[in-house]
């Protein structure tokens, strides 16, 4: 116990003896770089870089995009709404014909009931997220392509018939 208070006191006494940091002991590190003056002939002198007169000199520069007068190509191209109504449109997750059976496989999905969305949904074979506009499940497979729809109209209904697919 006691050699650890002499420690501390030697300790103390070593930190009393060192010299003090103030304003009138300080210097700039060895090799460090002199700070630069700026005399009228040297390097960013007189103009400071920024030329002769005009905007650039005065740093009112125009906004970003900004082409002189003309009109500028984010207002010139596109003139027609060819994506019109893109973001209320209906999208349909892709469900593989493999993925179905991998989750029948693992018991997710009952195959003796009818496969529904809810049924889809429960056994985490698909997310739907109604913020995101989907509206439902659409099967993939190879060249063939199958769609679940849950609301579909009389009309809808009877120009799919023709067509030769099969309704429920």
């Amino acid at each position: 116990m006691a050699g650890t208070a002499r420690g501390c006191g030697t300790s103390l006494d070593l930190l009393r003896s060192l010299p003090r940091v103030s304003l009138a002991n300080l210097k700039p590190s060895p090799n460090s770089r002199k700070r630069e003056r700026r005399p009228r002939d040297r390097r960013r002198g007189r103009k400071c870089g920024r030329g002769h007169k005009g905007e650039r000199q005065r740093g009112t520069r125009p906004r970003l995009g900004f082409e002189g007068g003309q009109t500028p190509f984010y207002i010139r191209i596109p003139k027609y709404g060819f994506n019109e109504g893109h973001s209320f449109r209906h999208q349909y997750q892709p469900l593989s014909l493999r993925r179905l059976q991998y989750l029948i496989d693992l018991g997710r999905v009952d195959p003796t009931q009818p496969i529904d969305l809810t049924q889809l949904v429960n056994g985490r074979g698909v997310t739907i997220q109604p913020l995101k506009r989907d509206y439902g499940v659409q099967l993939v497979e190879e060249a063939h392509t199958l769609w679940f729809l849950f609301v579909m109209s009389e009309l809808s209904a009877l120009l799919l018939s023709y067509t030769g697919a099969f309704i429920e």
